[in-house]
Order: C-alpha cells, then structure tokens, then sequence
C-alpha cells in the first residue's frame, strides 16, 4: 500500500506534464497559423481590386483569343490531309471536319464582330472557303477517275481470267494435231500447228503482261513512274496486235482474239486506261496546287490569330504584373511565418517529441516487452516529472514483482520438496550414527581397519547429502542470461532427483526415456531449464494424484539442430475451453491454496526466451502430453 501510495501522488497534483506541453506547443503553432490568416487575408483584399478589373476587362479578351487560337489550330490540322486523301469516303469524312471548323471560325468572327482584328480575319475566312469549293471539283474529278480505272482493273482482271480459260483447251488441241501430224509423217502440217501455238501463247502472255502494266500504271503517283509504265505498256500492244493478226485465219481463236482486243483497247494510249491516268494526275496536280494555296491562307489566318493572340496576352501580363505585385508583400510575409512555423514545429518535434518523448516510449516498450516475455529485463529509462516517468516507476514495481514472483514460485516448489528431501537426509543422518557407534565400539574392541571402513561408508553418505543439498541450492539462486549448450538429459535428470521424493510417496511409476551416454544439447541457461522440467513434471504429478493408474512418462528425443522434451502423464485432460489459457498467468484448476498458477506461464516464457517453443501436444480422458522444443547449438 506504501508503494501505491508513493505512486499515485504525483499524479494527484497538478504539474506541467506531456499534455501541458504539446498543448504550449500547439497553441504556438495555431498562433503562427492565425498570424498567416491575417496576413493572407489583407493580400487578397489588395488582390481583389485587380482581379475585379482583371474580370471586367481581360478575361473576355482572354477567352475569344484562346478561342480564335483553337480554331485557328483546328483548321490547320485538317488542312494537311485534305489533299492526301485516297478514297471519296475518306475526303468526304475530313471536308465535313474542314468545313464545320471553318463554320465555327466564322460563327466566332461574327459573334466577335466588335474586335478589331475580326475585320482583317474575316476576309481570309471567306477566301479559305471559296478555295475549299475548288478543292472539291478537282477531288471531285480525280476521284471519278481513279473509280472508273478501278472498275476497268476489275474488268480486265475478268478478261484475262476468261482468256486463260479460253486458250487452255486450244492449246491442248494443237498439241493434239502436231502429235497426230508428226505421227503420219506431215512435217508441213505439224509445223504449221507449232506456229499457231506459238502465236496463241504469245498473246496470252503479252494480254498478261499488258494487263499488269496496266494495274502498275493505276497505281502509279509520279509522271516519271506513269511514262516509264505507259512505254512498256505500248511495246506489249504492239506485240498483242501484231500476234492477234497472226490468229485471224483460226476460226476457233475467235474468242480468244475478241478477249485479247478488250485488254489491247485498254492498253490504247488516246482512248483507254493510260489517257484516264494522264487526266487523273493532271487533276492530282490541280489539286495539289490549290491545297498549296489553302495552306497559304491558312498560315496567313494562323499568322494574323497568332498577332492578336499576342496582343491579348501581353495585355494580360501587364494585368497580372500589377496583381503581382500586390501580393508580393504579403507573399513575403506569408514565407517568412511559414518558414518559422516550420523551425518551431521541427524543433519540438525532433528534441522534445523524438528525443524525448519517443525515446522514452521506445526504451518502456522494450523494457515492457522483455518484462511480459521473461527476458531480461530491459534498462527503464529514469523517471521524469511528467506521465512516462509515472509509467516507468510503475514498470520498475512491476519488474521487481515479477521477480519476486518467479522466485516466490521456486521457493513454492522447493518448500514442496523440503519434507521428501528431509526423508532424503534422515535416512544417511540414521545410517552416520549407526556406523559412529560401531566404529567407537570397533576401535575398543582393537579393531582398526573394521573401524576405517566404516570411516570410509560415512565419507560416502555425507557426499551424498552435499550433493543434494548444492542441487537444491543451485535451484534456489537467480538464473544467468548467458545462453551455452546445455545437456537436455543431464537437465531432466536433475529436475527428477528434486521430485524424486514424489514419486515414492505417491507411488507414481516413472517412464524416462534418456539416452545414458549420448548427450542432447540445447541453446538454454541450466537452472532455468531445469525450472521448466521441474514445472513440468511436477504438474504431472499433481494431475496424477487422484488417478486410478498413475504414471508420468518422460522422453528426450533429438532431431537436426534441434531437440524434443515430452512430459506426459495419465491424468484427467485439460478442458478444451482452458487449453488456449494454460500458459496465462495465475491461471490454474488446482484447489485453492495448492499453486500460484505461475508454473506454465514461466516456463512459456522461458522457452520462448531460449528461442524454443512449448505447446499442449494432445490431452483427454486418458492423460494430456506436453512438448517442449528447443534449438541445439549452430
């Protein structure tokens, strides 16, 4: 009670504690903030006197010239792929682009008709729109033509698929008639077949070859490409015609002369395709000349927007350099505050709040958690005259009571054993006295080397009780911290010599599994495992007391890097609703007055200190297993 007492005074007076002073520092920094405010607030008020004008005068101006700019963009984006397009649907798509952001220009120009540049834009407007009306007849004619080419590609195409066909079977014929000829022995006769077949192939592939230059002539986009087409084209007419003329005397190559006539008109340069092509590229050049001359109208629209747009922008800026310099003082201010706001703020930050505040927490974390996991405690940092320093007298109390209660707890168990380990010590006190007689009678009967013998049975027996007295001794003391390689064996050994006693008086048999010669080592700290074995079994003990069959079994069992602690016995079980809470605290089923239920809580917190783990492995009616496992040594 003294201690709570002595705790809780300063907290019942008032003191300028942590909340005191992020309050101070709170205010310091909202009053900086309202100082801003105020500063601010007269700027503005300058400010809006050249934003009222700024409103009234330039913003319109503003407006139509980013307006006029845009539109004046939008035109020149279309302008240069008017010309370039290849089909009537693509042209028609970009012309009714073109012209509704023509339409919207003028409809701009003429809402605008008030400004003064709209009188020098408006004529440009009206002369974009004249060019554009010739731009459409010459696409117009150009696109007729390129159709009409196309459609006569396709019928050709037709053609010569219908020659192909028609000359197959008379070419198979003449071969027929000179096979038959050359058979009866008529060279005349074969030779004259050999030369009509000669012919007839010559004008299926010079139809052919005409009727491909005739597709690379429509396609052709330079006047050089066109008549470099068009004099191979009359070269392959010239052969056509001449070998169409040889056929004349065949009655059954009529078809195929009529066939080869279709492409051999085509191929003529006045009236067929190659006179179409001249008249299509003489209306590619027209067209190109006038989408020059848009592009001069355009770049001269573009030049006089740009002059206007300039003009309002620079009346612009002299309105914003004036508003600038209305704020410039405030703007100062506004800077000079902001940056010492910011000094404060850093400030309490880094030496109130990071190396004191948020040191402080760091080191009662650390201490709080080494404290509620059984470590080592951590340093406590020294209290101060505010709440941390509260905080860090109370996990001072809580450290030394938690000490006291894991010692409490040792204490518990060796005041368990005490009555055994005086049964332990009475029978070689009884066996010292009997043979003390004895060798005082020998030695007056004479009988020396009987008495030394019996010298040498009492050496044996007061070892035997220095031993267990040391064991019982080296429990008692605090443990150390140092973690070596600790015989697991050895260890358990130990723990059931302490509750060796037990197992006599309650008649509980006994199941160790232990290698003799074979040590199992383990990362621990001896005493403190020697505690978790002795918890253990004693546990089982207990839980073994009131049982029909009792028996406690224990098994050391090694793996790679690591070793395993079975403790199991043939109580009752653990309740399915306690399992989750058996390594709580002062948790216990024991009567009352019969345990601290602090047991398995160190022993949880010992192992998990030994970077090991402990766990319920199964429990039920027919008794529970506990398993501890453990690192061994790297």
């Amino acid at each position: 009670m003294a201690a709570t007492v002595e705790t809780s005074a300063p907290q019942a007076r008032w003191r300028f504690g942590i909340g005191a002073r992020l309050a101070l520092a709170f205010v310091a920094i909202v009053g900086f903030a309202v100082v801003a405010c105020i500063v601010g607030w007269l700027s503005y008020e300058r400010l809006s006197g050249e934003l009222s004008r700024m409103t009234d005068e330039q913003m319109p101006q503003l407006a139509f010239a980013s307006r006029l700019s845009k539109a004046g963009a939008d035109i020149g984006s279309v302008t240069s792929v008017l010309a370039g397009a290849e089909s009537r649907a693509e042209y028609n798509e970009i012309r009714s682009t073109y012209t509704s952001r023509l339409a919207a220009l003028r409809a701009l120009l003429e809402e605008n008709a008030a400004q003064s540049s709209t009188a020098a834009l408006m004529p440009l407007a009206e002369a974009i729109a004249a060019n554009l009306n010739k731009i459409d007849l010459a696409a117009g004619k150009r696109f007729t033509l390129r159709e009409a080419m196309r459609s006569d590609i396709d019928e050709l195409r037709w053609v010569q698929t219908d020659l192909l066909e028609e000359a197959d079977p008379l070419v198979d014929d003449i071969r027929f008639n000179i096979e038959t000829e050359t058979r009866k022995g008529e060279g005349a006769a074969a030779l004259a077949e050999q030369q009509k077949s000669e012919a007839l192939l010559t004008v299926v592939s010079q139809a052919n070859l005409a009727t491909g230059l005739i597709g690379r002539l429509v396609n052709a986009t330079t006047n050089e490409e066109m008549q470099e087409t068009n004099a191979f084209l009359g070269d392959s007419a010239d052969e056509l015609a001449s070998r169409i003329s040889s056929l004349d005397g065949w009655p059954d190559s009529i078809t195929v002369r009529q066939l080869a006539r279709r492409i051999l008109d085509q191929s003529n340069a006045s009236t067929g395709i190659p006179n179409r092509k001249r008249s299509e590229m003489r209306q590619a050049a027209t067209l190109g000349e006038l989408a020059a001359e848009n592009s001069r109208l355009v770049d001269a629209l573009g030049r006089k927007i740009e002059t206007e747009v300039v003009a309002i922008e620079a009346s612009a800026a002299d309105a914003a350099r004036r508003a600038a310099a209305a704020i410039e003082t405030g703007r100062s201010l506004l800077v000079a505050i902001a940056a010492l706001a910011v000094i404060v703020a850093t400030a309490i930050g880094y030496f109130y709040v990071h190396r004191n505040l948020i040191a402080r927490i760091r080191l009662l974390a650390a201490a709080a958690g080494a404290i509620s996991g059984g470590r080592p405690a951590a340093p406590i940092p020294p209290p101060e005259a505010d709440e941390l320093g509260d905080l860090s007298r109370a996990l001072t109390l809580f450290r030394q009571t938690r000490d006291e209660l894991i010692q409490s707890a040792k204490l518990a168990a060796l005041g368990q054993m005490a009555a055994g380990i005086g049964h332990e010590l009475n029978q070689p006190l009884a066996a010292l006295r009997a043979h003390i007689h004895s060798a005082g009678t020998l030695i007056g009967r004479g009988k020396g080397d009987q008495a030394v013998n019996n010298l040498d049975k009492m050496k044996g027996l007061t070892a035997r009780m220095a031993d267990q007295i040391s064991h019982i001794r080296r429990f008692a003391r605090r443990p150390d911290a140092q973690l070596r390689p600790v015989d697991l064996g050895a260890a358990v050994r130990d723990a059931l010599s302490l509750l060796e006693h037990r197992f006599e008086e309650e008649a509980v048999e006994l199941e160790l599994a232990i290698a003799e010669n074979d040590p199992v080592l383990v990362m621990a700290e001896p005493v403190r495992l020697e505690q978790v074995a002795v918890n253990l079994i004693g546990n089982a003990l207990d839980a073994v007391s009131s049982q029909p069959t009792r028996r406690v079994s224990v098994a050391v069992e090694a793996s790679a890097g690591s070793a395993r602690l079975v403790v199991a016995d043939t109580g009752h079980g653990i309740a399915p609703a306690d399992i989750r809470t058996v390594f709580d605290p002062f948790f216990t089923t024991k009567p009352v007055g019969s345990g601290l239920g602090l047991g398995l809580s160190i022993s949880y917190n010992i192992v998990k200190d030994f970077g090991g783990d402990i766990a319920v492995l199964d429990t039920g009616p027919a008794g529970t297993r506990f398993l501890v496992s453990l690192k061994g040594p790297e």
